[in-house]
């Protein structure tokens, strides 16, 4: 038997040939970064500034780029015109989620990480139901004003809390919306639970962050631990006959029907999630605008001339002046532009099968032929597109989103965030107030009186981006608005024992 015989018939140099495949970009995939054999292009996913990598790969390589995850294909799409091509005209075929190892575990129950089959269609109808401009029209609304109320007097009342009060105001509305009760403190149950595990549900869905070994029963946190807990709460209050407006009262009563059935267990997943998936981005968002106002005094002052306008010390800003006060509208885009919360990701069949697709909002975000100066605040750069999100990210033609310029901070195609109107409004709202109540600045270090830098750089990077904590300083305006944030506290304290646990 000739040598060249053996070489060509065994097994070995096949496997080796196999091996020698993985990790490497096929010749008809879209350009990415040089690879290696088996590992691809896993090594240059970092843990910390990956969106910052995604920008400096979509300008080396174009807008749409691809990476190699050993066996694994991401083509990123860093093109408005690719993200309404396949997210959104080809949405069907490009409206899957990727599945991995954490989201198996944590995320099982969780509609946002499933494929688009009939379950999770149904239950993003009832979200967008229930979380839609019409109910917020309603008692939903009411809701929200009234919270905001109590936000501006916690922060009257105890201004170095003000992360907390953030935090507190985000999930007691959610909580609301979803079971019906509201957290009257942070340090109450329905007030930190779901911040704390969204963080670690964030944490652990970053790319590049999973750790080689890490306990299921850390992961698990994520995938149920409120739900058994919030749950029997609402049955107690309704064996006692206190029924809500609640989605949790809702369901059951069948006032909010469902396409698909769902048992005790997925129906409490998915009210879960609903809140979850809510109060952390949210209270992400706010914290990111409130320091970039902290260091922006002009676009303070811009906004409160509009708002004296319309308000004065006697009367805090409600929805109802929404068409009257665009500026905060352009206060709220630029912040969701500047410093996005997280990039969105879709599972395609095509370019290949089963490749996963990424929407990098950071460096979507920093397109210099749409955003010139694209690391400057500058809110003066929404001036003439003064609609809503919702009314934009549906746009047919992608240069049409918000003429042009309209964020990806709600994601895109099928998989928009279905809490879209309830996280606007609430922005809206609380920075609105705030701005109207206070002037926000950088804290004054009382021995050297010297004025604290704020770093506007400075961020977690989880799946969910976020400032590192930060203080403030909170000047009252006036008397008037200090009597006028009383009076309306009282009110919605008044409104909102309905809630009380």
């Amino acid at each position: 038997m000739s040598v060249l015989y053996i070489l060509t018939t065994s097994p070995i140099p096949y496997g080796v040939l196999i091996v020698g495949r993985i990790g490497h970009r096929d010749k008809r995939l879209p350009p990415g970064p040089p690879t290696l054999p088996v590992v691809g292009n896993i090594h240059q996913v970092a843990r910390k500034g990956l969106h910052r990598q995604m920008k400096k790969w979509g300008d080396e390589y174009g807008g749409i780029f691809s990476l190699k995850l050993a066996n694994a294909t991401m083509v990123v799409l860093n093109d408005r015109v690719a993200i309404q091509e396949l997210t959104e005209t080809r949405g069907a075929l490009y409206s899957d989620r990727p599945l991995d190892e954490v989201v198996s575990i944590a995320g099982q129950h969780n509609f946002a990480f499933w494929d688009a089959h009939a379950l999770w269609r149904s239950e993003r109808k009832v979200a967008a139901a229930a979380l839609s401009a019409s109910q917020l029209d309603g008692e939903l609304g009411l809701v929200q004003e009234a919270e905001v109320a109590m936000f501006i007097q916690d922060l009257l009342t105890t201004p170095d809390q003000f992360f907390f009060h953030i935090k507190r105001t985000v999930a007691s509305i959610a909580n609301i919306l979803v079971w019906g009760f509201r957290a009257p403190s942070y340090e109450d149950w329905w007030g930190h639970t779901v911040q704390d595990v969204s963080y670690l549900l964030f944490k652990f869905l970053e790319p590049g962050s999973y750790p080689p070994r890490r306990p299921a029963s850390i992961l698990e946190i994520s995938s149920g631990s409120i739900e058994p807990l919030e749950s029997p709460r609402v049955s107690d209050r309704r064996r006692k006959g206190d029924k809500r407006s609640s989605l949790a009262d809702r369901l059951p009563d069948g006032t909010q029907p469902m396409d698909v059935p769902l048992d005790t267990e997925m129906e409490n997943c998915f009210l879960g999630i609903l809140v979850e998936g809510g109060a952390e981005t949210t209270a992400s968002s706010l914290e990111t605008a409130f320091l970039f106002l902290a260091v922006h005094p002009e676009v303070q002052a811009k906004a409160r001339r509009e708002i004296d306008r319309v308000c004065g010390p006697d009367k805090m800003p409600s929805w109802s002046d929404f068409p009257k006060l665009p500026y905060i509208n352009c206060i709220i885009k630029e912040s969701l532009r500047i410093r996005p919360i997280e990039d969105d990701w879709y599972r395609g069949m095509l370019i290949p099968k089963d490749s996963i697709i990424i929407i990098p909002t950071w460096a979507l975000h920093r397109d210099e032929n749409v955003y010139p100066d694209p690391e400057t605040y500058n809110p003066d750069r929404f001036l003439q597109h003064p609609g809503l999100a919702a009314d934009y990210a549906g746009k047919g033609d992608p240069m049409k989103r918000d003429d042009e310029t309209h964020h990806y901070g709600y994601g895109g195609g099928r998989r928009v965030c279905p809490g879209i109107h309830v996280g606007e409004r609430s922005l809206w709202r609380m920075i609105a107030t705030a701005l109207w109540a206070f002037e926000i600045g950088p804290k004054t270090d009382p021995l050297t009186g010297e004025v604290k830098r704020l770093d506007t750089s400075a961020y977690v990077e989880t799946l969910n981006h976020h400032p590192e904590p930060y203080e403030v300083d909170l000047k009252l305006r006036s008397d008037g608005h200090g009597k006028t944030i009383r009076r309306e506290a009282a009110r919605a304290a008044e409104f909102l024992r309905r809630f009380a646990e």
